[in-house]
C-alpha cells in the first residue's frame, strides 16, 4: 500500500524567489501595510498548524518521500534549493528541510519547462510598469493558466506514481488550485491534511 498526504499550501514571498520582493510591494499596495502584516501572521499560524499535523502522523522518515509544488529537482540540487529557500524565510521549506533532516527523501516534482512558462507570465505581471501593461499581462496569463495547471498536475502525478514505492508515504505540498488526486495510481491511498 502506498500512502500520500496532500498538504494544501499558502505561498509566501519567500517561496517566490526573485519575484518575492515585487509581490510584497504589490500586496502591501493592494491591502495596506497593517492588513498585509495581519495576513502574514495568519499565514505563519497556518504553517505552525501544518507542522503540528505532520508531526502527529507518526512517519517512518526512511520511508517518506516529499513532493513540493514548484520544485523541479531532487537529489543534491533539490536539497540545496530547499535549504536556501528555508533560509530566506519560507515556512513551507523549513518544514520540508526538517523532514529531510529526519531522513525523508525529496523528489523532483515538477517539469522545469512548465514552471518556466508560468514564471514568465507571473514575471510579466509583477514587472509591468503601467496599469494597461499589467492588465494585458494578467489577461495573457488567464488564457493559459488553467491549461498550465492541468499540465503541471499531470506531470506531478506521473512523478508520484513512478517514485512512491509500496509501503512508503508521500507528502505532497501543493497549491490550492491544483487537483492531482484523480491522476494518481489507484493503489495510492490519498488523505488530506486539513
Amino acid at each position: 500500500m502506498r500512502k500520500l498526504f496532500l498538504i494544501k499550501i499558502v505561498h509566501t514571498a519567500a517561496d517566490m524567489g526573485s519575484m518575492g520582493e515585487g509581490l510584497i510591494k504589490e500586496g502591501m499596495a493592494k491591502m495596506g501595510k497593517e492588513k498585509w502584516l495581519e495576513n502574514q501572521r495568519r499565514i505563519e499560524n497556518f504553517w505552525n498548524e501544518v507542522e503540528k499535523e505532520i508531526d502527529g502522523i507518526g512517519l517512518d522518515y526512511s520511508r517518506t518521500r516529499i513532493y513540493q509544488d514548484g520544485l523541479p529537482c531532487g537529489g543534491e540540487l533539490g536539497l540545496r534549493i530547499v535549504r536556501e529557500t528555508a533560509e530566506k524565510g519560507s515556512m513551507n521549506y523549513r518544514i520540508v528541510r526538517k523532514l529531510i533532516e529526519k531522513g525523508a527523501t525529496i523528489e523532483a516534482t515538477e517539469s522545469p519547462e512548465l514552471l518556466r512558462k508560468e514564471y514568465e507570465h507571473i514575471k510579466a505581471i509583477v514587472t509591468a510598469t503601467g496599469v494597461k501593461e499589467k492588465e494585458e499581462a494578467a489577461g495573457k496569463y488567464e488564457q493559459v493558466k488553467d491549461e498550465l495547471i492541468q499540465e503541471r498536475d499531470a506531470f506531478i502525478a506521473k512523478a508520484i506514481n513512478a517514485t512512491l514505492k509500496n509501503n512508503e508515504t508521500g507528502l505532497l505540498f501543493i497549491g490550492a488550485a491544483h487537483d492531482v488526486t484523480p491522476l494518481l495510481a489507484k493503489d495510492i491511498e490519498v488523505k488530506s491534511l486539513d
